[in-house]
């Protein structure tokens, strides 16, 4: 499923989709458990109900988002497009946005939001429900990853859970306006089916636009995924779930041998 040709891909665009990455019934299970979730009322303070739902970190207490973030293919895919000799798991993100609502999500990296610096950080977002440009789908800056640089984070609304976190950041440069100049930039978008899945590094400039069909909801899941070259990097204003007071690595260091970062796939 990995080839060379698509490896250089990745380096060169910042992003690729894999087709059928994970088994269509695999991606109908894993929407069935977050819609019992959806069900329960008794939200997590990570949890948003605004215009859908969307939480984050759930492998650590429910097993099968485990499963699925350790046992599916999406591991060794990453592994590959990474290079990297082993792949850790950092946490999952679920996004479901309902039909019609006019949540988005803003250009932004990942990468200023966690607490690990390094090439080999990855993520995988899953769609779990048919999506389009017009639906939600994802959108990547091609390319953005290789600008070398590192942009202010923001929080997302109010009710995120890192919102209290984020502060100006005044060190990193601001988001340029790309909606204001679209012909400046090429813009990866992908129509996707259940089980299709798009990996990006964590320095692409990425974000989704409001859910414009009336009919059907977007669903997908976003699983976190570091490599070799990862190093522990608690700043202020990174992610609270997890914090140096939780782990058992120093900063600068490996997240090897860390319950919180357990190894999921290897080359050997």
């Amino acid at each position: 499923m990995i080839s060379e040709k698509l490896i250089e891909q990745y380096e060169l665009d910042g992003a690729v989709c894999i087709r059928g990455a994970v088994e269509k019934d695999v991606a109908a299970s894993v929407l069935a458990n977050i819609d019992a979730l959806i069900a329960d009322t008794n939200d997590r303070w990570t949890t948003i109900r605004k215009g859908g739902f969307s939480d984050r970190h759930l492998w650590p207490t429910m097993p099968w988002m485990y499963e699925f973030c350790a046992n599916s293919r999406l591991p060794e895919i990453v592994g590959r497009l990474m290079r990297t000799r082993e792949a850790r798991l950092f946490f999952d993100h679920t996004f479901v946005r309902d039909a019609g609502t006019t949540q988005d999500t803003p250009w932004h990296q990942d990468r200023p939001y966690w607490p690990f610096k390094g090439r080999q950080i990855a993520s995988t977002w899953v769609a779990l429900t048919a999506c389009d440009e017009a639906s939600s789908a994802a959108q990547f800056v091609r390319g953005s990853h290789a600008w070398g640089k590192v942009f202010r984070p923001m929080a997302f609304s109010k009710e995120g859970g890192s919102s209290e976190f984020l502060g100006d950041n005044a060190a990193y440069e601001e988001m340029p306006d790309i909606d204001a100049a679209p012909d400046d930039y090429e813009i990866l978008c992908w129509d996707m089916q259940p089980g299709d899945a798009i990996v990006f590094g964590a320095e692409i400039v990425h974000g989704a636009k409001q859910n414009k069909d009336t009919s059907r909801r977007r669903a997908a899941l976003s699983i976190r995924y570091i490599g070799d070259d990862a190093r522990w990097n608690p700043t202020e204003g990174t992610d609270p779930i997890v914090t140096q007071e939780r782990v058992g690595v120093n900063p600068g260091e490996a997240p090897r041998n860390d319950k919180w970062f357990p190894k999921v796939w290897s080359a050997g």
